[in-house]
């Protein structure tokens, strides 16, 4: 790693405005994000919903509000769906909801809260100009990149020096080697499977999305874009407008393409211990770190002396069998524990040699609250909301629902995993955990109780996984995921390669 380039003195730096999709999972990596650069001296504004108010503040940068239908809360959205029927739709079909009710129907009020927020930054000081920090599920400021005039008072020369996409799920961009999003082919960038890829993409997805990429431009025309977005929806216009994607996880995980775009580069992870607590690694950059709290369990003690225990000579007379700990979240999106929490709670019930870590994800939960109403087996362990960092440093396997954040919370940490999800890209990661060796995938987002069984201990036999896993761990560590951000502000701010003419040209 090295350390974060210098920059200019404080009256000279840009503003730096961070945009992105209201699900916590795409949230939690920028707030981290925020956080570092906080810490490294940037003046941070977070547009972002209200329900994350708290959240975004205790990041250290100003929060400004999406207002109206712009300001999801993801927890009530799906607690409340947004049409009958909802959960029993194949997760297709949830998907395609999703894509239209939290990206599409809302983006003219997110560009409008946009607009608002430069005018905000531009009255706080007129001479700072600003950096745009995009995550790439944001469509709200792709009015910019396709016409969209912004107000009299506001001259895009005179503001935006340039943009950054972060993106925090597998990329959605179209490749010659890959199937459109979702499909359930496995990768093949031969000849043969290039054919089949286009033909996915040109006879199967653009017929399927039609109405979606009809909505976007629809949408696009309300928020005053003068240019339709000439593409199949999902090929990749919200993140190629920019000028750097810096895509959160490692090479390793990810299938390799013959045509990455020229400005894309692995960022390594937001996830997992801080740098200085890495092997052999040297802090280039303050960070912010994630779990030096001691969790308020009364158990806790017990997980740290179980860890301990792998530390003994085997001469030690205090030494006794370690046990194997599970640790098992549902996520916070599906997040019924009878999906797979309570599955991963039975299938190890009557084993005195495996500890279970189950973690709800919200605060305050516990399971009564989803109508659960079973005898907790004495070797588990019930978190209603618990750093995955700070359990999987204890963990042997990690079982989840195969968000791309709990993917690289396991990989940042080492631990083999076994996951089981399915909507929005689970179903992208959890074939990916498998084509990379870090882990088994389940094939469903609701197991049975010997599915689960069976995949955790494939993963506790198979000293192949965690060989693998820590393989990608180690080239997480290599890249210094927040001074790689902050070097990317630097560059833009010394090269100010204009979004007028991007806007203009594109």
């Amino acid at each position: 790693m090295t350390n974060p380039e210098p920059i200019q003195a404080e009256t000279h730096r840009p503003f730096v405005l961070i945009v992105c999709h209201s699900l916590t999972g795409h949230l939690s990596p920028l707030i981290r994000i925020a956080t570092a650069l906080h810490t490294l001296g940037w003046d941070t504004f977070f547009l972002g919903p209200t329900a994350h108010r708290r959240g975004i503040e205790a990041a250290g940068a100003v929060f400004l509000p999406l207002r109206d239908d712009a300001d999801l809360d993801d927890k009530a959205y799906y607690e409340n769906p947004p049409c009958p029927g909802y959960a029993a739709l194949h997760w297709s079909e949830r998907v395609l909801i999703d894509l239209h009710k939290q990206c599409l129907d809302p983006l003219p009020t997110q560009w409008s809260c946009f607009v608002d927020a430069l005018r905000e930054l531009r009255t706080r000081d007129p001479e700072r100009k600003i950096i745009l920090l995009a995550e790439a599920f944001f469509y709200g400021i792709l009015p910019l990149f396709y016409g969209a005039p912004l107000p009299d008072d506001l001259r895009l020369e005179e503001i935006l020096l340039g943009s950054l996409c972060v993106s925090v799920t597998v990329p959605a961009i179209r490749s010659v080697d890959l199937p459109p999003v979702g499909y359930p082919f496995p990768f093949d960038s031969s000849a043969d499977g290039r054919v089949r890829n286009a033909r996915l993409w040109e006879w199967s997805w653009e017929r399927k999305a039609s109405y979606l990429t009809a909505l976007l431009n629809a949408k696009m025309r309300e928020a005053g874009a003068h240019r339709p977005v000439d593409e199949i929806f999902l090929s990749g216009a919200n993140y190629l407008c920019h000028d750097t994607i810096l895509q959160l996880g490692v090479p390793g995980f990810e299938y390799p393409r013959s045509d990455w775009p020229p400005n894309f580069k692995f960022a390594g992870l937001v996830q997992g211990p801080p740098p200085s607590s890495k092997p052999g690694a040297q802090p280039s950059s303050p960070t912010p770190t994630h779990h030096t709290k001691t969790p308020n369990f009364s158990w806790w003690p017990e997980l740290i002396s179980n860890t301990a225990l792998s530390t003994l000579l085997p001469s030690d007379p205090c030494r006794v069998a370690k046990k194997k700990v599970i640790v098992v979240a549902q996520g916070t999106v599906e997040i019924n524990p009878y999906d797979l929490i309570v599955p991963t709670l039975h299938a190890f019930a009557n084993r005195s040699d495996v500890l279970v870590v189950a973690i709800l994800g919200w605060k305050d939960a516990n399971l009564s609250n989803y109508g659960v109403d079973i005898e907790v087996p004495p070797n588990a362990r019930i978190a209603d909301y618990l750093s995955y960092d700070a359990a999987l440093a204890h963990a042997d396997v990690w079982v989840h629902n195969a968000g791309f954040g709990a993917v690289n919370h396991g990989i940042a940490n080492g631990v083999p995993m076994v996951v089981a999800g399915e909507g929005m890209d689970k179903t992208e990661n959890s074939r990916r955990v498998a084509w990379s060796g870090i882990g088994v995938d389940l094939g469903c987002a609701k197991p049975s109780v010997e599915q689960v069984r069976g995949g955790v201990e494939r993963v506790l036999e198979d000293e192949g996984f965690t060989k693998r896993v820590r393989e990608l761990q180690k080239q997480s560590q290599e890249i210094d995921c927040f001074g790689m951000v902050h070097s990317e502000l630097v560059r833009i701010m010394k090269t100010q390669p204009s979004i007028k003419q991007r806007s203009l040209g594109f």
